[in-house]
């Protein structure tokens, strides 16, 4: 009879685990897109397309970027993360947020989330020029994958 209560109690104890597991990363999610609509959805719109030879679409840009070397700090290096009131420990989480939600299945498979203390290291480093950083990494590749990405 003790076994049984000892297996019921742990059994309890693991769904209630995984309950509060649930619940933080959906208030992790929320608070991340709360993030994203207050600091970056101005330039970006909602679905990350911003606007045509103005504000790269995130949709196409995200995969491009992380799939080469560079490209994951520049998405930190860029003057609306770099220069964001956010702390640390929300940049990252929005940024793990828009990569979630604005790429692809293949692109979330093969990433790996942004922590606090990366986003710090990666912060403290200024971009010279956007533009040229961001060609340098991508502009390759934006013509290999059906045009432009903004």
């Amino acid at each position: 009879m003790t076994t049984l209560r000892t297996f019921g109690a742990r059994l309890l104890c693991g769904v209630l685990g995984l309950g509060l597991t649930s619940s933080v990363t959906l208030a992790g999610d929320a608070r991340a897109r709360a993030d994203y609509m207050i600091h970056c959805q101005g330039c970006h719109v909602p679905d990350g397309r911003g606007f045509p030879d103005k504000v790269p679409d995130m949709r196409a840009t995200l995969p491009l970027l992380l799939s080469v070397e560079g490209g994951r700090a520049f998405l930190v290096q860029v003057p609306g993360s770099a220069m964001s009131t956010l702390p640390n420990d929300r940049l990252a989480g929005t940024l793990n947020w828009i990569v979630r939600n604005f790429t692809d299945e293949e692109t979330v498979a093969s990433f790996d989330e942004y922590t606090e203390q990366e986003v710090e290291q990666m912060r403290a480093v200024r971009l010279d020029d956007v533009f040229t950083t961001r060609d340098a990494l991508i502009g390759h590749l934006e013509n290999t994958h059906g045009g432009s990405t903004e």
